[in-house]
C-alpha cells in the first residue's frame, strides 16, 4: 500500500528534526577532528619536555577539555553552513560539484563563466583588501576610526567585484558558447572553476615567492607576508580541519542516530570541567597550553575571560589564579596593600610593612663622596646610541662572527655589563620606560601596542634641557617623534632618515644606519649644537627586521634568518664606528664625551620555539648590550647583573644634573639607580648584587609579563598568576622550570616586596 504524501503542516517539523539531526551529527564530527587535532595542538606544546609521558598526558587530556567547547561551537557552524548550501539533503563534495551542474542546466555557459570570474573576483578582493589594510594601518590615527575605513573599504571593494563580475559574465558566457558549436566541453562549470582556482593558486604562491616579508614588492608581494616565520598559521589550518569535518559529517555518518551523536559530541565537555579545576594545581601543563598550543593556549584565555566571574579580567578557574573570584579588589594583578589582613595580589598571604623592610635590598653605594665632581669630568657630553633588536651576544661577548667590530673596540675602553637586561622585549614598553626611568607599569600610558607616554611622567630630556644641556635626536622610525611623546624635552629632533608621513610602520625595507649617521654628524658639526654642553640620543634600527642584505660590508649569507641578522648587526656596527671615528676625531669632543651603548630588546631564533621578539621574557629577548665609556674611567667588565631602569639615573649623573628632589610631586621618582658606582669601581672590588625586574605591562597583542632576577634565579610571571622558576647558572637556556621547588619559596617573598614597591598604573583597553 502506497504511503500518503505528508501535509504542509507536517512537513515543517520533520525538516526541523532532519536539520537537528545534521546539526548533532555535525557536532559529532567536529569533536572527533577537535580530540585527534587536540593531540597535534598538545604535541606542539609537550615538544622539548623529555619524554615526560605523565606530564604529556595531562596536557593532552586538559587540550581536550578547553579545545572541546571551542570545536563544538565550529561544529554547530559548519553544520549550519552546510545546511544553507543544501538544505535536502547533507552535502559532499560529489553532491556539490552534481549540484552546480545541475543548476548549469539549461544555461551550462552562463554558470560556467559566472563561477571562474567570482573565483578570480574573490582573489582580487581580498588581495586588494590586503593592500588597504596595510596601507590604513600605517596611518597615525585611533584604532576605531582605522577599523571602520578598512571595513568600509571592504565593502566598497566587495561590491566593485561583484559589479564586475556581472558585467563581465555575459562576454565569457558568449566566447564559451561559441567555442566549438557552441558545446564545447570547458562549458561545464566544474571544470571552469577547478581552473580557476588553480589560477588563484598560482598566483598566490608568485606572490608568496616574490613578496617580501612585509608585503612589498608589487601587487601580488602582498603574500611574502606568508613567508615570516614568526607567521603561525597552524590555529587557523586546525579550524578550517575542524570545520570541514563538521561540513561533512551528515553525509560521510549516515548510520548514527541524532541523540546518540549528540551525547557523543558532548562527551568532551567533561574533560573541559576537569581542566577547570586541575590546571589551578598543573601550572606548567597551564604554562604549556599558554605559550605552544596554537588552539588550545587561545581557548584557554578564552574559557578564563568567560569563568571571571567579578570582572577583574581573572578567574579562580582554568589556572586563572583568582584567589578571590566574587570581590574584584582581589586578583593577581591587584595591588598589595600593606597589613590589611588580605592577600590582595593571591600571591600567598598579606605583606606587612615589617617584611617588606626586611625584605628591602641593600642601599646601592655611592662611587666616591661626590662622584660627578671627583670622578666626571665636569664639562662632559653624552651620546647615547640605542640599536634596535641588539642581542648580547656580540663580538666582545664571545661572538666568532666578526660582527661587531667598531662596538667591540668600544668595548675595550668602557665599563662592560656583561648581564644587563631590558625593561620589556618590545620597543613600545621598553623605550619610553628606559628613558623616563620609572618601570613600564609605573609610567602613564596608552592602551596601545606603541605607547603613548602622557605628560605626568618626566623624560631624562626633559630634566636635562630646564639645565641648560643642548638635547639631539636622530631617528628613522615615526614613533620616536610626537606619536608617542619620545620627542619631549629635545631641542632638535632630526628624523631625515625615516619614511615619509603616513608611510606603514610594519615594513622594514630600507636601510637606514648610513642616513641616521649623516644626520648625526651634521648635528654634530653644527657649532649651535656643540658650542656648550649637549645630549645625543641616535637610535639605529636595522638589526630590526625586515633583515636585509647588503653589498657594502660583511655577508654572512641567506641560509638562516640569524646570517642575515647578523649582516644587519655588521652593517649598523659600521655605521656606528664612522659616528665613534668622528668622536674620537674632534679636539673638542674626543677627551669630554661620554658614550654609552645599549638596546631596546633582544631578538630569538627558534629558542623556545619563538621568532623575533614580543610577547615573552627569555633571555634571548631581554638580555641586552650595555657600554658606557666615560673618559678617564678605568675599562672594566661588570658580571653582576644589571637593568636599564638604571640608565636615566645615570645619564643624569654623568651631566651633573639632579633627579627629582624633596617636594617633588608623588609621580615624579626614579625607580632606578646610577651605574656611576660600577664605572669607578676600585681595583679589586666586585660590583654589588642587585635584584633585577623586567616589567612588560599588557597590551593589545600581549599579556603581562614579569621576569624578577635574584642572583642567577629567574622568575617569571605571566598573566600575574602562572610562574616559572629557572636557574640562570646551571641552566642559562631556560629549560627546567624549577616551579613548586624549594627554590622557589625562597625567592617567592622577595618578589612580592619588590612588586609591592612599584607604583603601579592599571591601564586597561579602555584607555586609549
Amino acid at each position: 500500500m502506497k504511503r500518503a504524501p505528508s501535509s504542509p503542516g507536517t512537513a515543517v517539523p520533520t525538516l526541523a528534526r532532519a536539520w537537528a539531526g545534521r546539526l548533532a551529527t555535525s557536532a559529532l564530527g567536529a569533536s572527533v577532528f577537535g580530540a585527534l587535532a587536540a593531540s597535534l595542538d598538545a604535541g606542539w606544546a609537550t615538544a622539548g619536555t623529555g619524554g615526560d609521558s605523565a606530564f604529556q598526558l595531562a596536557t593532552y587530556l586538559a587540550d581536550i577539555g578547553v579545545f572541546a567547547p571551542l570545536a563544538l561551537a565550529v561544529g554547530l557552524l559548519g553544520g549550519a553552513a552546510a545546511i544553507v548550501v543544501d538544505p535536502s539533503r547533507p552535502p559532499s563534495p560529489a553532491t556539490l560539484v552534481a549540484s552546480l551542474r545541475v543548476r548549469a542546466i539549461g544555461r551550462p555557459a552562463d554558470i560556467a563563466a559566472f563561477v571562474p570570474l567570482a573565483v578570480l573576483a574573490a582573489f582580487l578582493w581580498m588581495t586588494l583588501c590586503a593592500h588597504l589594510a596595510r596601507a590604513l594601518l600605517g596611518l597615525e590615527a585611533a584604532p576605531l576610526l582605522v577599523g571602520t575605513a578598512i571595513a568600509a573599504g571592504a565593502l566598497g571593494l566587495g561590491l566593485f567585484a561583484g559589479l564586475a563580475v556581472l558585467a563581465l559574465t555575459p562576454p565569457l558566457r558568449r566566447t564559451l558558447a561559441n567555442a566549438s558549436d557552441g558545446r564545447p566541453a570547458c562549458v561545464d562549470p566544474a571544470v571552469t572553476g577547478g581552473v580557476a582556482l588553480g589560477i588563484a593558486a598560482s598566483l598566490f604562491a608568485l606572490g608568496v615567492a616574490t613578496g617580501g616579508v612585509s608585503g612589498e614588492g608589487g601587487f601580488l608581494g602582498i603574500y611574502g607576508v606568508f613567508k615570516r616565520p614568526e607567521l603561525d598559521l597552524r590555529a587557523p589550518a586546525i579550524l578550517l580541519v575542524v570545520a570541514l569535518a563538521a561540513f561533512l559529517a551528515p553525509a560521510a555518518v549516515r548510520t548514527v542516530r541524532a541523540p546518540l551523536a549528540l551525547v557523543l559530541a558532548l562527551l568532551p565537555l567533561a574533560l573541559t570541567a576537569r581542566a577547570a579545576t586541575s590546571l589551578n594545581a598543573q601550572p606548567a601543563v597551564s604554562q604549556a597550553l599558554e605559550r605552544d598550543a596554537p588552539v588550545g593556549g587561545k581557548s584557554l584565555a578564552v574559557l578564563r575571560r568567560i569563568a571571571d566571574r567579578d570582572g577583574d579580567r581573572a578567574a579562580a578557574l582554568f589556572g586563572g589564579g583568582d584567589c578571590d573570584d566574587s570581590d574584584a579588589r582581589v586578583h593577581p594583578l591587584a595591588e598589595e596593600i600593606l597589613d590589611n589582613g588580605v592577600d590582595d595580589d593571591c600571591t600567598g598571604g598579606d605583606l606587612t610593612a615589617a617584611a617588606l623592610a626586611r625584605l628591602a635590598p641593600a642601599p646601592v653605594p655611592a662611587a666616591s663622596a661626590d662622584p660627578p665632581a671627583a670622578r666626571v669630568p665636569p664639562d662632559l657630553n653624552v651620546v647615547l646610541i640605542t640599536i634596535d633588536t641588539l642581542r648580547w651576544d656580540l663580538g666582545y661577548a664571545g661572538n666568532p662572527r666578526p660582527v661587531s667590530p667598531n662596538l667591540d673596540a668600544l668595548a675595550a675602553r668602557s665599563t662592560v655589563f656583561e648581564r644587563a637586561y631590558a625593561l620589556a622585549s618590545y620597543t613600545g614598553k621598553s623605550i619610553g620606560p628606559m628613558l623616563i626611568g620609572k618601570y613600564g607599569s609605573e609610567t602613564h600610558r596608552n592602551w596601545g601596542h606603541f605607547n603613548k607616554f602622557s605628560d605626568e611622567d618626566t623624560f631624562v630630556t626633559e630634566r636635562l634641557k630646564r639645565a641648560g644641556v643642548r638635547t639631539m635626536s636622530v631617528h628613522g622610525h615615526r614613533y620616536f617623534g610626537s606619536f608617542g611623546g619620545l620627542d619631549r624635552g629635545f631641542d632638535v629632533v632630526d628624523m631625515s632618515a625615516a619614511p615619509p608621513e603616513g608611510a606603514p610602520w610594519d615594513v622594514d625595507n630600507k636601510a637606514t644606519s648610513p642616513a641616521l649617521t649623516d644626520a648625526a654628524l651634521r648635528l654634530l658639526a653644527s657649532p649651535e649644537n656643540t658650542g656648550g654642553r649637549f645630549f645625543l640620543w641616535v637610535h639605529y634600527l636595522d638589526p630590526h627586521a625586515d633583515y636585509l642584505r647588503h653589498d657594502d660590508g660583511p655577508d654572512f649569507g641567506a641560509k638562516s634568518q640569524r646570517d642575515l641578522y647578523d649582516g644587519e648587526v655588521a652593517f649598523t656596527d659600521r655605521h656606528i664606528g664612522r659616528l665613534l671615528d668622528a668622536i674620537a676625531a674632534a679636539p673638542t669632543l674626543a677627551g669630554r664625551t661620554a658614550i654609552v651603548v645599549t638596546s631596546d630588546h633582544g631578538e630569538a631564533f627558534g629558542e623556545h620555539k619563538m621568532y623575533r621578539h614580543g610577547f615573552e621574557l627569555w633571555e634571548e629577548l631581554v638580555r641586552v648590550p650595555l657600554l658606557v665609556h666615560v673618559p678617564g674611567a678605568t675599562p672594566s667588565r661588570v658580571s653582576a647583573r644589571r637593568s636599564l631602569i638604571d640608565l636615566t639615573p645615570t645619564l643624569l649623573d654623568l651631566m651633573r644634573v639632579p633627579g627629582p628632589g624633596e617636594g617633588a610631586p608623588a609621580t615624579d621618582f626614579l625607580s632606578g639607580a646610577s651605574l656611576l658606582p660600577d664605572v669607578f669601581l676600585p681595583p679589586g672590588e666586585q660590583a654589588q648584587a642587585r635584584d633585577v625586574l623586567i616589567d612588560m605591562p599588557a597590551g593589545p597583542y600581549n599579556d603581562a609579563r614579569r621576569s624578577f632576577i635574584r642572583g642567577d634565579m629567574k622568575l617569571t610571571i605571566s598573566g600575574g598568576a602562572r610562574f616559572e622558576l629557572y636557574d640562570l647558572a646551571g641552566d642559562p637556556e631556560e629549560r627546567k622550570n624549577l616551579w613548586g621547588t624549594p627554590a622557589a619559596k625562597e625567592i617567592e617573598p622577595y618578589y612580592a616586596a619588590m612588586r609591592a614597591r612599584l607604583r603601579e598604573i592599571q591601564v586597561t583597553g579602555a584607555r586609549k
